[in-house]
């Protein structure tokens, strides 16, 4: 009985008896085998199919496994190329390693090393093809991060302006009346002065509509579980932390942990945090996720090996706009407390020399679902 199947491999031999031999034993390990007896073939082939691994002989007439590899790479430079033939010549191997190739084998090869170099090749290309996978993940993710961060805090910032220029129109109108209120002043004047609260009037109303469609905009909150959103954010930080050198721990709680939240925004500011810690870490250092309730809360604490921040940036690094080229916290950490505070909840910062830093969102089991 086969194996399960493995992968897909291109074999190229001008030898027909070398070439349905390899074939053969590999068919019988498992693997999928496109046959090709010239090295024209073989990239006729590997353009029209999805191919893991090309295994190529090197003495090939018209084109080499050698230039074969180098034409390869040229279009599909991750997919391995590992290079056999019957002369054991080192300066081949040489300048095949320099090219690129992933493995030389000799005739007569070993089975078992020819079938362990070939699962070596699969098991690092779909480790390159994952790698793209979460590359693309984390660009399409941080693209809807920043889209998200740029709308909610001009939405913010817009409802800041707003009260700004509500309450002197207000003012503005209440001065105008009193004005008009005395006697003495002149007819023309109170007519100017009408004219300035009929507008002042008209900017408040344009505030209040203003606000009240963004507030319409605002999702409804839901009582959830939290595990799922902490377990979306591990997954896609892990990829991150192992490039960076930090070891990334995740402790959750096997409890339900229930809370009313909004799964976008929530999601959003946990990854920041999590990303802020592993950006922050030195290398070998560890990141440690832990998600629990305690007393009627539900808490998510981001723990890291990063030096300590000092107690005048603590107090600050939640302002808009407030950033140290150490910690990068800018914009995004000022949007997770106004994320944090409309899940009725609060942040704990902690930070000790030797023992690095810890943030710590608190969030209450329960409040009145409400539009935010």
């Amino acid at each position: 009985m086969s194996e399960k199947y493995m992968g897909s491999i291109i074999v190229v031999d001008d030898d027909p008896y070398v070439l349905k031999s390899i074939s053969l034993l590999l068919t019988k390990r498992g693997f999928n085998i496109i046959g090709c007896s010239n090295a024209d073939e073989a990239i006729s082939r590997l353009q029209k199919n999805k191919i893991d691994v090309v295994l190529t002989d090197i003495m090939m007439p018209d084109i080499s496994g050698i230039e074969l590899l180098e034409i390869i790479h040229k279009t599909n430079p991750d997919i391995p190329v590992i290079l056999i033939t019957g002369f054991a010549d080192l300066d081949k191997a040489i300048e095949a390693i320099k090219k690129g190739a992933f493995d030389f084998i000799t005739k007569p090869y070993e089975s078992d090393y020819l079938i362990h170099s070939i699962k070596k090749a699969i098991n690092y290309y779909r480790l390159l093809k994952m790698e793209a996978d979460y590359k693309q993940i984390l660009e399409e993710l941080n693209s809807e991060v920043e889209t998200l961060i740029s709308e909610r805090t001009m939405g913010l910032m817009a409802m800041a302006v707003a009260d700004k220029i509500r309450n002197p129109a207000i003012t503005i109108a209440l001065a105008c009346k009193r004005m008009i209120a005395k006697e003495e002043v002149p007819d023309k004047l109170q007519e100017g002065l009408r004219i300035i609260i009929s507008e002042a009037e008209r900017l408040e109303m344009i505030v209040k509509e203003f606000q009240e469609l963004f507030k319409a905009s605002e999702t409804r909150f839901k009582y959830g579980d939290i595990k799922g959103i902490v377990e979306d954010v591990f997954s896609v930080a892990q990829k991150e932390a192992y490039h960076r050198g930090i070891d990334l721990d995740v402790n959750i709680s096997e409890e339900s942990l229930m809370m009313n939240m909004d799964d976008n925004l929530l999601r959003m500011a946990l990854l920041h945090i999590v990303r802020n810690a592993i950006e922050s870490s030195i290398i070998g250092g560890k990141v440690t996720i832990r998600a629990y309730g305690e007393r009627e809360k539900v808490i998510f604490e981001v723990s890291d090996t990063s030096a300590e921040i000092p107690k005048e940036e603590m107090e600050r690094i939640f302002e808009p706009f407030y950033s140290t080229k150490k910690h990068r916290f800018g914009m995004g950490l000022s949007l997770v407390k106004q994320i944090v505070t409309e899940h009725m909840g609060e942040i704990k910062l902690e930070s000790e020399e030797r023992k690095g830093t810890t943030l710590r969102l608190i969030f209450p089991i329960r409040w009145m679902e409400r539009i935010v």
